[in-house]
């Protein structure tokens, strides 16, 4: 009987990742060839994916040499988007952000490789074509001037 409660109760309860909220990043999900946006030069390969429940997203990106991914998820605790990312050099970075003016924006606290304090900023954008441009720029100066470090398109594989 308890068993059958529980049955009941579960499946009368919302996903736990069911909210808008939870799904903002959605448009990023697929197989990817990326090229850079300027010279379409072939820039690497992505899949990202759905997992937990909808609760996650999984990057796994490669280009000749080099792999590495993430991990995405809305925080009901601070409102907030987070990515954790980590690749083969040993590197890992936690982002911070959401949606605003129409794309992800994620912001990470990093250090340069002199050691001085740098962010490092990414902004992904669903364009009307399928495609989605991840830009990705650094400042030195806390937020006051920004650097590039990379402009891609997302081009889905299939």
């Amino acid at each position: 009987m308890i068993a059958a409660i529980l049955a009941t109760a579960l499946a009368a309860s919302p996903a736990a990742c069911a909210s808008a909220q939870h799904h903002q990043f959605d448009f990023w999900l697929g197989e990817w060839n990326v090229v850079d946006a300027k010279t379409g030069a072939p820039a690497g390969h992505s899949l990202v994916e759905s997992l937990y429940g909808g609760c996650v997203l999984r990057e796994n990106w490669r280009e000749p040499g080099f792999e590495g991914g993430s991990l995405n998820t809305y925080s009901d605790t601070d409102h907030a988007w987070r990515q954790t990312w980590m690749d083969q050099s040993g590197a890992v970075r936690d982002f911070t952000g959401g949606w605003r003016d129409g794309r992800m924006v994620l912001v990470a606290h990093a250090l340069s490789r002199a050691g001085k304090p740098v962010l490092v900023r990414m902004a992904f954008t669903p364009n009307p074509d399928g495609t989605v441009r991840q830009y990705s720029d650094f400042s030195a100066d806390a937020g006051v001037t920004w650097t590039e470090r990379y402009d891609y398109l997302y081009r889905r594989a299939r």
